[in-house]
């Protein structure tokens, strides 16, 4: 065979005409979500007063489901809310029994789903890891109920004052604010419909595996009371669970639009006819309350965010681990390992990506900072001059953005750094953990 024998049989074109069709589609996607973002946003209009009836049905399902009081109106709601916490523990604690023992009473007493599976102890860990992860939220709001500090909710709930005077912008969103009253005002609206949404599949899917499994009339009765407890404790925990991961959308989202809206005013004071004392004062005051409210998000959600991180990090490894070096009489069973591997990828990394927009967003306007000039107009003052060198020092200290651990900087390189912690944990697994045993 000669040369151009090989060259012509060769995968190399194949490979780079594979990887061209890749990324063209790939660039088609990110236009077309784009475009339908923007449209999507434009053609819709939330007024403050629907907005405000949103937050008010928010707050009513918050204090309804033992997540939140945030007006302390309810007299035994740390006491409900820890009952709640302390019920779902000890369900945590039954799957994580039910996924070591053999003991038949044990299964018996317990509700055991799974009783005829020859994978139920992997599927009864699954489902301990289900009720742990909600749990650790519900813990880090009883903290946040019994805190008396000031809470980054604070913010929020400045920003439904100024609702109420519609001829007034809210402070940290001059240029964004429509853009924010629509995102929040969806976001309230997805976030109450889920709860039972999940649930109901959730219940759903435990009745189908317990008739599946069907095989006595007693161990199907105590199924069904174990179901029955099951889903009424579940509602109000995963309501817990979901509130966060609705929370935090929000509090990135409206830190990336604050950062836009401050990018765009800093833009304008380069401009000679906009450029005033009083003008780079109020940019500068707007840039340190940012900076202090992104401060206090990332040290009262550094422990949880941590947690669940790690948490969420070393079980995701876990299931990929078990699925590729494991098999499964099973097919549903690897079905599920598949999709919890995926829908915790998807978490960390949707996670790392909402936090990186908002780290980006915040070097850009850390390089227009510097663009600056303050002598702009042949104006100087002493005060604004130090307001500028105080602002520029504290970013240059702590970068303005998202935080994993109130230390670990989330930015486009975090999620590089993730991939790599991962497969490390993967390979340690696969070289310590044997197949056989």
């Amino acid at each position: 065979m000669n040369w151009n024998t090989l060259r012509d049989t060769s995968i190399i074109p194949k490979f780079l005409h594979l990887k061209r069709f890749i990324l063209d589609n790939w660039n088609k996607m990110q236009r077309f979500f784009s475009n339908f973002s923007s449209k999507l946003i434009n053609n819709l209009d939330v007024a403050n007063n629907d907005l405000l009836d949103a937050i008010q049905d928010l707050e009513n399902f918050e204090r309804s489901t033992k997540t939140l009081d945030r007006a302390k109106s309810c007299r035994y709601f740390q006491l409900q809310s820890l009952i709640i916490l302390l019920l779902n523990s000890v369900i945590a604690i039954q799957f994580l029994v039910l996924s070591i023992t053999d003991n038949e009473t044990i299964r018996l007493y317990n509700g055991d789903i799974f009783v005829s599976s020859s994978e139920r102890k992997v599927l009864n860990y699954f489902l301990h890891v289900g009720e742990m992860i909600p749990c650790m939220v519900k813990f880090f709001l009883l903290h946040l109920n019994q805190c008396e500090r000031k809470s980054f909710l604070n913010m929020f709930d400045e920003y439904k004052n100024s609702l109420v005077q519609v001829e007034e912008k809210f402070i940290l969103l001059s240029t964004n604010e429509r853009s924010f009253r629509i995102t929040y005002y969806i976001l309230i609206k997805l976030y109450k419909h889920c709860p039972i949404m999940v649930c109901a599949g959730f219940a759903l899917a435990h009745i189908s595996i317990a008739v599946f499994n069907y095989s006595s009339l007693k161990s199907f009765l105590f199924q069904m009371v174990h179901i029955a407890f099951l889903g009424v404790s579940y509602y109000f925990i995963s309501s817990s669970g979901l509130w966060f991961l609705f929370i935090m959308t929000l509090a990135t989202l409206f830190g990336y639009y604050s950062i836009d809206s401050l990018s765009t005013e800093c833009n304008e004071l380069n401009s000679i006819n906009h450029y005033t004392r009083t003008n780079a004062l109020s940019f500068y005051y707007k840039i340190n309350l940012l900076s202090n409210w992104m401060d206090c998000v990332n040290a009262q959600v550094a422990s949880i965010f941590m947690a669940l991180y790690v948490y969420l990090a070393f079980h995701n490894i876990l299931f990929f681990f078990y699925l590729t070096q494991f098999t499964f009489d099973n097919l549903g069973v690897k079905a599920l390992l598949i999709f919890s591997n995926v829908l915790i990828s998807m978490l960390l990394y949707v996670t790392n990506y909402l936090g990186s927009i908002a780290s980006q967003k915040a070097s850009q306007l850390h390089l227009a900072i510097y663009r600056l000039s303050i002598d702009t107009g042949n104006l100087f003052n002493l005060k604004v001059s130090l307001k500028k060198l105080q602002v520029l020092r504290r970013i240059e200290a702590r970068k303005m953005g998202s935080y994993v651990g109130n230390y670990i900087y989330v930015d486009n390189n975090f999620i590089l750094l993730l991939t790599l912690e991962c497969g490390s944990l993967y390979l340690l697994f696969c070289a310590n953990i044997n197949r056989n045993n």
